[in-house]
């Protein structure tokens, strides 16, 4: 088992620690959206008053990990965002990448592991594998004209 590195102090100062209500069963994202609102109420209340709220939208990435459950103040299923409490603060654009060393295959690797899109780096150095992975062209020269048979004459 491969255990994080990323400190993860923050984690003892959130209000669901320890609370799996946040986190939906497969039954329960099948619900309406206005079923799932009220349900879901406390829990919104609760994740909006978390002093961590950022670092645990960075943690969970719903959008990637296809979540279903409550997370930065909002309700999602299967990634996407179905709902809100009213004042929930707004989300970065763009989530610091978790992939590894841009530029190079691992990084290439981790990008596609987590689900996002490949960086500048790593796009020119997956196109670069690819064109490995695809061979050495194979260029067909010409023979030297002392080389080259003289046809025989049509007779």
């Amino acid at each position: 088992m491969i255990n994080s590195t990323a400190p993860t102090a923050w984690l003892e100062l959130a209000p669901c620690t320890g609370i799996e209500d946040f986190v939906f069963t497969p039954g329960m994202a099948r619900r309406p959206v206005a079923e799932l609102h009220e349900a879901s109420a406390p829990l919104l209340r609760a994740c909006l008053a978390c002093p961590v709220l950022a670092e645990c939208y960075e943690r969970v990435r719903p959008k990637g990990s296809q979540f279903d459950g409550v997370c930065s103040a909002r309700i999602w299923v299967n990634g996407r965002e179905v709902g809100s409490i009213g004042n929930a603060p707004g989300l970065p654009k763009t989530l610091p990448s978790r992939a590894g060393v841009c530029g190079e295959s691992s990084g290439v690797k981790g990008h596609r592991r987590n689900g996002e899109p490949l960086c500048g780096q790593c796009r020119v150095t997956a196109q670069r594998a690819e064109s490995r992975a695809a061979g050495a062209a194979t260029i067909r020269k010409r023979g030297a004209r002392s080389a080259r048979k003289a046809a025989p004459a049509a007779a």
